[in-house]
């Protein structure tokens, strides 16, 4: 058998990437955006993605408290998760404890516990108040706190956002910036680093799961990462360090 008559497939390792909830829950097409992207992504949903879907009914879709959910993906997901054992779900998620949580075999057992510290070190939004203004309160920015603690226990993952428009930052940058952290953000024109060569390696894989006409229809689609760096000796022990103070973060827009 000659080189030529011998075919050898190899399955590559897919990039992890977290879904903003705003991105998922915010459009008619979320669902079938989200289920689209894991033919080419190791996708992430993070824990304020279900903590939405579990309220869905407290939100009052008719005010202004909630512009950015749309309610036929609030139905076709809770259709899903209704309809669907958690272990056929093709894609991750971490929820409030283990039990809630789906990592899969590719995750180490550690995941949960360092979500866990990086969401803690985040400050949380402002309480959301009780009763039926309770949708008043829900902040997208703020839920995009758990898209970046779990980018930053993944190594720095992928999370995939939406901006309001070409020169508005998206809900994790803004995030961010309420800490007082400003990712680098990437230019346009920028060809020669790394993360150049991850946008246009994003683009093209988002366009071979026939998700281009998709996404191009929902614009300012951008990438945001998030990277905290492995602490000091004497303070990997120490239940106080916040691990954000080495931290490192990047975001291009699409």
């Amino acid at each position: 058998m000659g080189a030529s008559d011998l075919r050898v497939t190899v399955d590559g390792v897919k990039l992890r990437c977290v879904l903003d909830p705003p991105l998922v829950l915010g459009h008619a097409w979320g669902r079938p955006l989200a289920l689209g992207l894991t033919r080419v992504f190791e996708t992430w949903l993070p824990r304020s993605f279900w903590r939405v879907l579990d309220a869905s009914e407290l939100i009052s879709l008719d005010t202004e408290a909630a512009p950015w959910l749309h309610p036929l993906a609030l139905s076709d997901w809770t259709a899903l998760r209704d309809g669907t054992d958690a272990g056929s779900w093709p894609m991750r998620w971490v929820g409030d404890n283990l039990h809630e949580s789906q990592l899969r075999s590719s995750a180490d057992d550690s995941l949960l516990e360092r979500f866990e510290r990086h969401a803690e070190a985040l400050e949380p939004p402002a309480p959301a108040p009780e009763g039926a203004a309770w949708a008043c309160g829900f902040d997208p920015v703020g839920s995009s706190h758990d898209a970046l603690a779990l980018s930053a226990a993944l190594d720095g993952a992928l999370i995939l956002c939406q901006a309001a428009d070409a020169q508005t930052a998206p809900g994790p940058v803004k995030a961010l910036a309420r800490l007082g952290h400003f990712p680098h953000e990437l230019p346009a024109d920028e060809s020669r680093s790394l993360m150049a060569a991850e946008r246009q390696f994003v683009r093209e894989a988002v366009a071979a799961a026939g998700l281009a006409a998709l996404l191009q229809s929902l614009g300012h689609l951008c990438v945001v990462h998030a990277l905290t760096l492995p602490p000091a000796r004497e303070a990997a022990n120490d239940a106080g360090h916040n691990p954000w103070r080495r931290s490192q973060s990047w975001w291009y827009r699409l």
